[in-house]
């Protein structure tokens, strides 16, 4: 079951933007948020996921760094020109050698392969969700 923002927000638990276009992956990420007590909204393509947390912006937001035409490296750009300190877990299949250097030097990243399990994803997730506690408004 997906939330939308408003669910999402009104409950305590920290909230986690899911951008990623496969369901059933995504279905997977938000189980996986909720098991370390986060709500999740999902989104199949950054856009949606900009326009709705443009007055503010979530905990932390997983990113799939295999989205559909390619986009992924203009929506983390985007991410970080409009929240610089929102930790993003750059969920990923490619290797990981053939990620761009934005992504490896940026300290508000941790990159997880989708190979290496729920353990790995989790152990992102919980940094994520521990450095969230600063302020990631519009810059």
């Amino acid at each position: 079951m997906s939330l939308t923002v408003e669910q999402a927000g009104a409950a305590a638990q920290p909230l986690v933007g899911v951008v990623e276009d496969d369901p059933n992956v995504a279905a997977l990420a938000a189980d996986l948020c909720r098991g370390m007590g986060a709500n999740a909204v999902l989104f199949a393509s950054p856009t949606p996921f900009l326009r709705a947390f443009s007055d503010g912006a979530p905990r932390a937001v997983v990113l799939d760094w295999r989205l559909e035409r390619e986009v992924s490296a203009a929506a983390f750009m985007a991410i970080r020109h409009r929240y610089p300190l929102l930790p993003v877990v750059c969920w990923t299949a490619s290797p990981r050698e053939s990620l761009p250097v934005m992504i490896h030097h940026d300290p508000m990243t941790r990159i997880v392969d989708k190979a290496s399990g729920m353990a790995a994803f989790e152990h992102a997730l919980s940094w994520a969700l521990g450095a969230g506690g600063h302020t990631h408004g519009p810059a």
